[in-house]
């Protein structure tokens, strides 16, 4: 059963700086404009993460073998943008900091159909039961094992048939007196990954996911013994990958209820016999519910990701830095992913009101042509009016013809996976992290390279994936005395975040919290009772550093930043940097205003 939840607390260990220099502290330390709305609170890392721990979650239904096999081809590419990316030719220096340790672990979307026999469905009680490594441990692909069910040449030489040959995890590292060759570990990967056809078509990749990071223990902690420990680390960047064709169809199994939350069982959905359902086919009846109806079999989405309590679901994994977990998605949507330009930073994004509706029910979801090939739609219980067992599709394999016969053999279909997409729109809004791209396409490459920049983003030490609002700073005598900090430098700005140094057990705020370092005396933390500092906001103009003199923090959006693909990140002054065994914490507002209506999450994030 599903262990305890761990309390959030936003916040992280940093490392050992030096701490020389003198400034003023009663300029940028007040709490943020009243005139915002509060508030958003997240940690401030200095060191780098280096280690990055990738579950990928696999449909292995019978539809997925050209899937799985894409996934393989491309799969290097991955390895290799993390341990060894591109030289950045203005600088001559690496475009985004190398992945010294990767654990890859891999999982079935089979939970089986509890309560009911379903064909294609081996172990009907709970499936490959989100086991790492379902080659090995899983009870349902064990009766169909890849080497019985893979063409010839789709597994790479170094598989064997033997279901222990890899452990419940693989582990890449770039250190030490014998690194891993990347070449190698990408052939081990696939062994691990590509698990052919066979598996349970009624497939469930969040709660699979689920069951293998919240219902199990999956952390590097002493003394666990759950079969999946060690897979988690608490120093390392959490990447979900969802590879799936279908729908979500995570059935409310109570068995697996969160402690506290109520439960109504849905397993009878396995029923063809009953009558409670929305379709007599079994698999319509993941698509032709209204989504929150009683005909509604799964669980609710705030499961998995609850943007107002990160102790909930797979940010639970890193309580003290939610950001750190990615979710990505390789699946049944359109080949042609609406997007659009971001008002804060123009770049492209994802058009999520238009791919999934404004509405609950998910009824005005996209439709359109795939040229060549046919109608597509996201929309929820959205009929296909030529072929009476199926929704019109999400997308249609990458460059097939169109075709007039229902017969699912004559062109290749992703079903739409609304409930994957709406997983991944969260985090994106919330985070930055979430990512979704189509599974018919006929290359993974530019869906691999968006999990491999969310991944780089958080690995940089402070990366931002959105941009904090700021405004104009006056420097004027009246305000700071030492006006000449300001000459010639461009407009200041500040951004409406305050930032804590809460010190490290037994250290006094009276000889820690001084104007040397950029600071003044707060109040004790109220998580943890340590004393603590509050960090002064230095004067500097955009794309700039702080003149000398001024200490504290600043936002830094200078090239060297953004070139790695951050709109910005925390940057402090030599003498303001945090002393060793500190932790810092920043408390951000943002406007609320129109933009955040039209689905632009940047003017309501400040997440790192």
């Amino acid at each position: 059963m599903r262990r305890p939840y761990a309390r959030l607390s936003t916040t992280m260990a940093l490392g050992a700086l030096s701490l020389t220099g003198t400034g003023c502290l009663e300029r940028c330390v007040a709490r943020p404009a009243p005139t915002l709305s509060a508030g958003i609170d997240f940690s401030v890392a200095v060191s780098s993460v280096e280690n990055v721990d990738a579950l990928f979650v696999i449909d292995n239904s019978n539809s997925m073998a050209e899937n799985q096999a894409n996934l393989a081809r491309n799969f290097p590419l991955l390895i290799n943008q993390l341990v060894s990316p591109p030289v950045n030719p203005a600088t001559g220096r690496p475009a985004h900091t190398p992945v010294k340790s990767l654990h890859v672990g891999v999982i079935s979307t089979d939970l089986g159909t509890p309560g009911s026999v379903v064909p294609s469905c081996a172990n009907s009680d709970t499936g490959d039961d989100g086991l790492l490594n379902p080659i090995k441990n899983g009870l349902a692909l064990r009766t169909h094992q890849p080497w019985t069910t893979a063409p010839p040449g789709r597994r790479p030489t170094r598989c064997t048939n033997d279901p222990n040959q890899y452990p419940s995890f693989l582990a890449f590292t770039s250190t030490g007196a014998t690194p891993t060759d990347p070449t190698t570990f990408a052939d081990d990967f696939v062994c691990n990954a590509y698990l052919s056809t066979g598996g349970c078509g009624l497939e469930q990749p969040l709660e699979a996911a689920y069951r293998a990071l919240v219902v199990r223990n999956p952390r590097e902690v002493t003394g666990n013994t759950d079969p999946n420990a060690g897979f988690v680390r608490d120093n390392a960047v959490l990447a979900i990958v969802m590879v799936t064709d279908e729908e979500d169809g995570s059935v409310r199994d109570c068995r697996f209820a969160e402690n506290g939350v109520p439960c109504t069982d849905a397993v009878s959905v396995f029923d063809i016999m009953s009558p409670d359902w929305s379709s007599s086919d079994l698999n319509l009846r993941f698509y032709m519910y209204t989504p929150g109806s009683r005909q509604d079999p799964t669980w609710p989405l705030d499961r998995y990701i609850d943007p107002t309590r990160p102790n909930r679901g797979f940010t639970s994994l890193k309580p003290r830095r939610p950001d750190l977990v990615i979710f990505s998605a390789i699946a049944g949507v359109p080949l042609a992913i609406p997007t659009r330009p971001s008002s804060v930073t123009g770049r492209t994004v994802v058009d999520w009101n238009t791919l999934l509706g404004r509405m609950a029910d998910g009824s005005d979801g996209y439709t359109g042509e795939q040229t060549g090939s046919g109608p597509v739609s996201m929309r929820q219980a959205n009929a296909d009016p030529r072929c009476a067992t199926r929704v019109v599709p999400a997308c249609r394999r990458e460059g097939s013809a169109a075709v007039t016969t229902c017969d699912p053999g004559a062109q290749y279909f992703a079903w739409p996976s609304r409930r994957v997409a709406q997983v991944a729109r969260v985090f994106d809004e919330r985070y930055g992290n979430g990512t979704i791209a189509s599974i018919c396409a006929s290359d993974y490459t530019p869906a691999l390279s968006q999990i491999v920049e969310r991944i780089q983003a958080r690995v940089a030490s402070r990366c931002l994936t959105r941009p904090l609002e700021t405004t104009p700073r006056l420097c004027t005598a009246a305000e700071d005395p030492a006006v000449t900090h300001c000459a010639g430098r461009g407009t200041p700005v500040r951004v409406s975040c305050a930032l804590y140094e809460v010190l490290p057990a037994g250290t006094r705020a009276t000889s820690a919290c001084t104007a040397a370092r950029g600071r003044s005396i707060a109040t004790p933390d109220p998580d943890t009772g340590r004393e603590r500092c509050v960090i002064a906001q230095a004067i500097a103009p955009a794309g700039s550093a702080p003149p000398p003199g001024e200490e504290g923090f600043f936002y830094d959006v200078r090239a060297e930043v953004t070139e790695r693909g951050c709109a910005g990140d925390i940057s402090f002054t030599a003498a303001a940097t945090p002393m060793s065994g500190a932790v810092v914490r920043i408390d951000c507002v943002s406007n609320v205003g129109a933009s955040s209506a039209q689905n632009d999450p940047a003017p309501t994030t400040c997440v790192m």
